[in-house]
């Protein structure tokens, strides 16, 4: 007690009371003016001394308690007891200096209760002080904080931090500029940001809530940091803390600080475009003037919007948008017109007309774009332009300074900012110029990330980089303010800078990347692409820090379902369901469950006055409730966004499962299974270049894998694509799922697209039309049995076109009279129908053949057909597309038809092989009577050897189709072809277009002796007697390669009278039978003679009749030729077969037949030959031959 007595007698109430009294009784003194008055007040001590006791006392305390170690405890007890009372306000700012310094000597001493009661104590008194005195607060703040630190208790530590954000934070409150040209704003406000930067540092993985506090504090009341702050030493001394364990919140905080450049001030490019840009108007536009020498002193991230506004001002004249950035007497000399302003003005109009939106569309104008616009400008002079471009230019250049989501968008923006790094201080530079300029987008992905690695093992190594800076200072004359200018580099903050730089351009990129990918249909092979681009979001989240062993979990299951079939669909549901499960747990662990309580405290503290303009509505007031959601989905929304891959990642799993849970819902069960399996990027292949998921047989079919072959070889083949094999496996669920079916549609339009380029033709223009052929083409080949569709593309109006365009009205009619044929024939309309049509046309017009027709004359025949076929009730299509789309259908369809189903049971081939269908560009055989389509075999069909000999039919004034249906009589390949068989035309191709057979044979000797080809029949077309009109449409391996016994007429039973014509022998030998036109006749007669032979009689070799001809012994037919697919069927059978016998003509109807004077029916004897091609009445005897 006695030492207390001595320290507190002379401020003690005894005291103070004896002094009061004695105050007044000298003031109730008679003659307050004499000396003895003033004597006794001098004798009085002065409220100084008083104050100097008081500022004595804490120390004596420490003195007084030296023995039994409280002295500390008993002086800060007094500094809290001076810090509350009001007479003493003018020590307050040095006693908060001294508590600040016994509080962590006793942080350090005392035990752990008692330090938190002293926390709470003082914390109590700054909070009353902070607006007063936020420099000194600060300072105590941050000094005790390292004492709490050291004691290594983090409970402790998070008693301190809640109590630290209890005080709030000194936001920027930037209030314009003042006369002295110099920004008004908080002074405390970097030194608040600093402080709490220093606690963090002690320990980041500890100070997780102070990390969040001073994000959200600095996002919504923004940061100001001027280049001459130098913070980039700050941000080296945080990054050379332990961030190691918060990397991800960290960054999230780092990346507020407008500081990652190396320039301090306006230097290099700036400095000089600024100049210039000023020296334009020789230094007389003030607002100009102004502007380049506040970049020059007073640099920082509100040069941004500084320039923003001068932009807008020249766009709109508008004088108040300058208001902020500008002092007073500057403000009131700019002029609203005049000079400086209304050429400008013209520009920034002009601009605004060509649909730029200012100021934020001139960041990514480049040059070229740029003149461009300003090309055609008139009235404004070459000054005023180079103004504008020099703004433009220097706004661009502020951008790349201070906007880390500017990214670097242009090499010379890559070499300038790259530049500033010494080779030796960053991994291989070369491999980032390499992966930024990478075409490839999954490829420069991956180089990227690759480099974001590197440079994240040197943010988090433990070593300390040496810095590197020149910083010089000086004094602007002018307006009497000192600035500093010169250059920053250290390792560890360049490597944050460039990385922040590089994310920006890869989250643009993965934008990219998700839009790559078509989620309109999920199969199988989708999983594949997704699982790709998950691997690669998922590394990209753990290089920001984020790692999810949810996430890794779902990635392998992922993995295992796609290397094992046999899983469901709704397995993969789950997985994605699982995906977007850990990704939402993600969001919530990394930022919604760090940042949301911390968010709402602050925004309640916070007045709206002081919150960022982007956050508040743009009219009118909103309650603090919704002002609360308003901020808080905004802050989110922007910390996702500029998360590595994470928004882009969300989005991701969204669309996906969006379309699952589509396919579900819209699919049975069975038909989700086929819709997994299906792979739309196997769906279809151009013949060049071909998709390389499809190259072979099993997907292309025989007559595609050939024809990209030959395509391969650079031969003559039409340009064209394939729908493969995997469209016929997955037809139903293309066709019943929409999403499916339009992403088909939108695959063939696509490569109709492709093709219009490549033959300069449009799909569907009158003018300049392109027409398609659409056949089938299975891995195993079916002659015949399966639609073909010609001139698909056409209509009335299209035919018109083609008619002016090519002068030759009789070819566009007769092309689109074919294709209205295929068409109706498509739908079960019968041959015989249109052949009906077309003769009674030749009878009225005693016309006897087609080819002599007018053109009107062909075109009313076409518009029958037309009226036939809505006659029968079916529709036609007239646009061309849906024509197409549905003439694909057809051909696939075709598969399931009668006599494709009959030719594979007969044949004993298996019904799920599926069909491909092969789309070409037409080449006509029809042009005329230099035209011509045909079908021949590189080898002797009756020899068994290997030289080369063509051998086959053709026809002039036809298409393909006519040769291979056998619709037509055909003329023979080769003149030793014509010695054989002798047929009744003196017309080979060899002697009468010997520059195409010629080219045939030459290319055949290539295939076969060259490239190794076996024996093929291949089909082509000429449209003149040039080679460069002649092309090849198909290959496929010859069938008809065996020599071997055969039977043969019996030359002594042989009389003249009996004959009755010849035609081409396709196979077999001699046989004799009755004939027969229907199956029932044939089922009549086996039962009735079941030893005797059956030969059919047809008038021309159509395929149709598999059923029959399959049935019966032997085919005669009065047209076709050696190659037609019914000649080729009766062979693949082992049938006795003539075809092309001219004198025959058949009347299957009335079922019976004329050989120019002499009439069969149904019953009579025949003979015939398949080998020599003579016929016969009557049963001829037969030998071996």
């Amino acid at each position: 007690k006695e030492p207390f007595d001595e320290i507190f007698n002379y401020i003690s109430h005894k005291q103070i009371n004896k002094w009061q009294s004695m105050t007044g009784k000298i003031a109730r003194q008679k003659g307050i003016d004499s000396k003895k008055v003033l004597q006794n007040l001098v004798e009085m001590p002065a409220y100084s001394q008083i104050v100097e006791i008081y500022k004595e006392i804490p120390q004596r305390l420490v003195e007084a308690g030296v023995k039994n170690g409280k002295g500390n405890l008993w002086k800060l007890i007094f500094l809290f007891h001076i810090m509350k009372t009001p007479g003493l306000s003018i020590i307050y700012e040095e006693s908060l200096r001294d508590i600040n310094k016994t509080l962590s000597w006793l942080i350090e001493h005392e035990k752990g209760w008692n330090i938190r009661k002293l926390i709470q104590k003082t914390f109590s008194i700054l909070r009353g002080l902070t607006d007063k005195f936020p420099g000194t607060v600060l300072n105590c703040v941050l000094n005790m904080g390292k004492g709490v630190y050291k004691t290594d208790q983090i409970d402790l530590v998070d008693f301190f931090i809640n109590h630290v954000v209890g005080l709030g934070f000194q936001s920027p409150m930037i209030k314009g500029v003042g006369s002295d040209w110099q920004i008004q704003v908080n002074s405390a406000h970097i030194q608040n940001i600093r402080t709490w930067l220093e606690l963090i540092e002690l320990n980041p993985k500890w100070s997780t809530r102070l990390l969040s506090h001073l994000t959200i504090h600095l996002s919504l009341c923004g940061v100001f940091i001027k280049d001459t702050d130098l913070f980039s030493r700050d941000v080296t001394r945080f990054l050379n803390s332990d961030i190691s364990p918060v990397y991800n919140l960290a960054k999230q905080l780092a990346r507020l600080f407008p500081v990652y450049f190396n320039d301090i001030g306006a230097e290099g490019m700036l400095r000089d475009i600024s100049t210039q840009l000023d020296e334009l108007t020789h230094r007389k536009d003030v607002l100009i003037h102004f502007l380049r020498k506040h970049s020059h002193v007073e640099s920082s991230n509100r040069m941004i919007g500084f320039m923003e506004a001068v932009i807008n001002f020249w766009q709109t004249r508008d004088r108040e948008l300058l208001k902020p950035f500008i002092p007073p007497g500057i403000f009131d000399q700019i002029d609203i017109r005049g000079p400086y302003i209304d050429g400008v003005h013209r520009v920034m109009l002009h601009l605004k007309a060509k649909e730029q939106y200012l100021p934020t569309d001139l960041i990514v104008l480049n040059e070229k774009e740029l003149q461009s616009h300003l090309s055609d400008i008139s009235k404004v002079s070459e000054k005023d332009i180079n103004r504008v471009k020099l703004a433009i230019s220097f706004y661009k250049l502020l951008h790349q300074k201070y906007d880390l989501t500017f990214g670097l968008k242009s090499d010379s923006e890559i070499d300038h900012y790259l530049s500033q790094f010494k080779i030796d201080a960053f991994p291989d530079i070369d491999a980032l110029k390499k992966a930024l300029i990478e075409p490839d987008l999954q490829k420069r992905l991956y180089m990227l990330l690759d480099y974001l690695e590197l440079l994240k093992k040197i943010i988090i190594s433990s070593k300390l980089y040496e810095v590197r800076e020149d910083i010089y200072k000086k004094r602007h004359f002018a307006v009497d303010i000192p600035s500093i200018y010169g250059f920053y580099h250290e390792r560890k903050f360049d490597a944050l800078g460039l990385t922040f730089r590089i994310e920006s351009i890869v989250n643009v990129l993965f934008e990219g990347f998700i839009e790559s990918i078509d989620l309109s249909i999920i199969t199988r092979a989708t999983f594949y692409q997704i699982y790709d681009r998950l691997i690669l979001f998922n590394r990209a989240l753990q290089l920001n820090g984020i790692s999810s062993i949810e996430m890794e979990r779902q990635l392998d299951l992922l993995a295992s379902l796609l290397e094992v079939r046999g899983f469901t669909f709704t397995q993969y549901v789950d997985i994605f369901k699982g995906v977007t499960l850990a990704v939402k747990n993600i969001i919530n662990d990394y930022f919604h469950n760090i940042h949301e309580q911390n968010l709402s405290v602050i925004l309640a503290q916070t007045p709206s006055d002081r919150i960022l303009e982007k956050y508040l509505p743009k009219e009118g007031m909103i309650d603090s409730e919704e002002l609360a959601h308003r901020v808080s989905e905004i802050f989110f929304r922007d910390r996702l966004a500029l998360s590595l891959g994470l928004q882009q990642l969300d989005l991701f799993l969204g669309r996906i499962l969006n379309t699952l849970f589509h396919q579900s819902d819209k699919l049975p069960k069975d038909k989700l299974h086929q819709l997994l399996n299906y792979d739309p990027q196997r769906a279809l292949s151009p013949f060049v270049p071909v998709n390389k998921k499809v190259f072979g047989l099993i997907y292309l079919g025989n007559k595609g894998f050939n024809i990209i072959k030959l395509k391969n070889y650079g031969l003559p083949v039409p340009p064209g694509f394939i729908i493969t094999t995997e469209v016929f496996r997955s037809r139903e669920v293309i066709e019943n799922f929409p999403p499916a079916r339009q992403y088909f549609r939108k695959q063939i339009y696509s490569l109709i697209s492709d093709l219009e380029k490549v033959t300069k033709k449009v799909f569907g223009d009158p003018k300049n039309p392109l027409l398609l052929s659409v056949r089938s083409g299975g891995a195993v080949s079916q002659p015949g049995m399966m639609y073909t569709f010609l001139n698909v593309g056409l209509n009335e109006e299209i035919a018109d076109g083609i008619a002016s365009q090519t002068g030759n009205s009789w070819f566009a009619w007769d092309n689109y009279r074919r294709f209205l044929q295929c068409y109706g024939m498509s739908f079960n309309l019968e041959r015989n129908d249109f052949d009906a049509i077309i003769n009674e046309f030749k009878q009225r017009l005693s016309i006897p053949y087609k080819r002599e027709f007018s053109g009107q004359e062909m075109r009313k025949v076409a518009l029958a057909y037309k009226d036939m076929i809505r006659d029968a009730g079916i529709d036609i299509i007239e646009d061309p597309f849906e024509q197409l789309y549905l003439v694909i259908k057809s051909v696939l369809g075709s598969w399931e038809s009668s006599k494709a189903k009959a030719y594979r049971k007969i044949m004993g081939i298996s019904d799920d092989w599926g069909t491909a269908v092969t789309v070409q560009e037409m080449v006509f055989g029809n042009l005329g009577q230099q035209a011509g389509s045909g079908v021949f075999f590189t080898h002797n069909p009756r020899w068994s050897g290997d030289i080369l000999m063509l051998w086959g039919d053709f026809t002039l004034g036809n298409q393909g189709e006519d040769v291979v249906s056998g619709l037509v009589n055909t003329m023979p390949i080769s003149i030793n072809q014509q010695n054989i068989e002798m047929r009744q035309t003196d017309i080979t191709l060899e002697s009468h277009f010997p520059l195409i057979f010629k080219a045939l044979k030459d290319w055949s000797s290539e295939l076969v002796y060259k490239k190794g080809w076996s024996p093929q029949e291949i089909e082509f077309t000429f449209e003149s007697p040039s080679i460069k009109d002649l092309y090849l449409l198909q290959a496929r391996d010859m069938t008809m390669r065996e020599r071997k016994k055969v039977l043969t007429f019996d030359p002594a039973k042989i009389s003249e009278d009996k004959y009755l014509g010849h035609g081409i022998g396709v196979s077999g030998g001699a046989m004799n039978g009755r004939v027969v036109f229907s199956l029932d006749e044939i089922d009549k007669w086996r039962k009735l003679e079941p030893k005797t032979h059956l030969i059919l009689l047809r008038a021309d070799t159509v395929p149709d009749d598999i059923q029959e001809i399959y049935a019966s012994d032997g085919l005669l037919t009065a047209r076709g030729g050696l190659t037609s697919h019914a000649a080729v069927v009766a062979h693949r059978l082992g049938k006795t077969c003539v075809v092309g016998c001219v004198d025959l003509v058949c009347n299957e109807k009335k079922k019976t037949c004329l050989f120019n004077k002499i009439s069969l029916t149904a019953g009579d004897y025949i003979s015939i030959d398949g080998r020599e091609g003579s016929v016969y009445h009557d049963l001829i005897g037969i030998k071996e031959s």
